[in-house]
């Protein structure tokens, strides 16, 4: 909503200093010289004999000035639009782009610097109600702090500082760490490592709490924080001043996640395995919905630049770039990020969230795997989840086809569960330090600003927007290899129907 024009005239004939601040606007993203000089008019006409509001109301402003002055004032505003909370407006630093989720409930903002270099501020209302412990915001702070203290990122505090939020007094608490979210692709090398820097504060409202984050990779403390405290200035829940930022389009992303049969003690390792677990998860980052699609090892498929085989040897016979391109030429879709876990990483993984609980359709008992579970609900630590995925000596539950079929879409279900058991605050509280902690266990191409894409999707992916889907097929002797071969036309359905998800 534009400000109408008898206020415009009503401050101006007020004091005549507002028309300083309206110049300021008007020209702040000039240099600063002009700026100063600007200021510098509109103060000697204030001082000029006491006469500056007169001579302000003689001046003659056409309709069109004061609509193109308007404009020009609030082109970066943002103002949050939902019938629930207080809405808010900010100043979207320039060159950012936003990224909103229901009407503002959660805005994510990116700026991609030169280099590797990357920021990202995050808001998130939230209702104290919702929170699963009933935690004030004073103890989601503190639960915030503990996460690079003795964990698995090894970072260090920052020193908190006190601010000015909205008119509040409010304080800016944080931390830095090293991460191998890099272009250094596969690597463990220190020095691929960057600096990170993650700072959190919040002010309450109308009974909400607006959470405001700040990640940043490859950026100096100084700078991370001139940015943040530069951000929440601008922040306010009076939103009188409409907002005209247009939110950027967004699009799908497809996670190729493999499980290899390295670990546990075998000669072979990681690059060199084959991928027992085969799943590409499709998000729809404008819809939410994600799809969790299982391929069977045995799936019998043509590799580029060798002869027809069973999916699992791709990786082994060309790494991720040739398992990459076998899934893609399989499924149609291309792949955006792979995360490949052998058995060894699998079990910290799982750990690091306190284990995994989910439901066993059958009674287990499988010597190879170690698997002995009984049909019902169980909570499981890390060596008992790579036990349940491993099993593929079993009848089926019913709702899916046993022996390795029923073994994938347990593995399904397991990142499911996972996603399930936190609530969406401390997904995207965790997020950095868990891919941290991830990168120790797992080869992966994710980098910084993969992460920060993903993190609308955290904040609106609910338990009924997850599907899992498997590959239709059945086995069959290849020439001398027991394989599996897909129902081609049922299988071109079903990722025709993820594209368009």
């Amino acid at each position: 909503m534009k400000i109408k024009k008898y206020l415009l005239y009503l401050l101006i004939l007020i004091i005549a200093g507002v028309i300083g601040v309206s110049i300021f606007f008007a020209v702040r993203d000039r240099n600063r010289e002009e700026t100063a000089e600007n200021m510098e008019e509109s103060s000697d006409i204030a001082d000029d004999g006491g006469t500056g509001e007169a001579e302000a109301a003689e001046q003659t402003i056409s309709d069109e000035e004061i609509v193109e002055e308007e404009l020009e004032d609030f082109s970066d505003y943002y103002t949050s639009t939902s019938e629930d909370f207080n809405n808010y407006s900010f100043i979207c630093p320039q060159g950012w782009t936003i990224l909103e989720e229901k009407d503002g409930k959660r805005v994510l903002l990116n700026r991609a610097g030169s280099g590797s270099s990357a920021e990202s501020i995050m808001i998130m209302v939230e209702d104290p109600a919702d929170f699963k412990s009933g935690a004030t915001g004073d103890e989601i702070v503190d639960e915030y702090l503990q996460i690079p203290e003795g964990g698995p990122i090894d970072g260090e505090l920052i020193e908190s500082f006190d601010i000015e939020l909205d008119g509040a007094d409010a304080r800016v608490s944080g931390y830095y760490y090293k991460s191998g979210l890099t272009d250094g692709k596969e690597s463990t090398d220190d020095s691929v490592y960057t600096d990170e820097i993650d700072l959190l504060t919040y002010l309450t409202d109308g009974g909400y709490m607006y959470i405001i984050k700040y990640m940043s990779s490859g950026i100096g403390k100084v700078e991370a924080r001139e940015t943040f405290e530069g951000f929440l200035s601008g922040f306010t829940t009076d939103n009188s001043i409409s907002g005209t930022v247009q939110e950027d389009s967004s699009d799908s992303i497809n996670i190729l996640i493999l499980g290899v049969d390295s670990g546990l003690g075998r000669e072979y390792g990681i690059k060199s395995a084959r991928s027992d677990i085969n799943m590409i998860v499709h998000i729809n980052l404008e819809t939410y919905g994600t799809t969790i699609v299982t391929i069977p090892r045995d799936l019998w498929v043509p590799i580029s630049g060798h002869n027809d085989g069973k999916i699992n040897g791709a990786y082994t016979m060309g790494g991720t770039e040739l398992a990459i391109q076998t899934f893609e030429d399989f499924s149609g879709l291309k792949i955006d990020n792979y995360i490949i876990a052998d058995f060894d990483g699998f079990i910290p993984l799982i750990d690091y969230f306190g284990g995994v609980t989910i439901e066993v359709g059958e009674d287990l008992a499988d010597g190879f795997s170690n698997c002995y579970l009984s049909k019902g609900v169980h909570h499981l630590n890390g060596e008992q989840a790579l036990a349940l995925c491993r099993n593929r000596h079993r009848s089926g539950d019913g709702s899916t086809q046993g022996g390795a079929w029923a073994r994938e879409g347990e593995a399904a279900k397991v990142i499911k569960a996972l996603y399930e058991q936190k609530t969406t605050l401390e997904r995207i509280m965790a997020l950095p330090a868990f891919a941290n902690f991830m990168l120790k266990y797992t080869l992966t191409d994710l980098a910084f600003t993969d992460l920060m894409r993903l993190l609308p999707a955290l904040g609106n992916i609910g338990s009924n927007d997850i599907t899992i889907r498997g590959v239709p097929s059945y086995s069959k002797m290849v020439g001398k290899a027991s394989a599996v071969v897909h129902y081609e036309d049922e299988a071109e359905q079903l990722f025709e129907e993820i594209k368009n998800q």
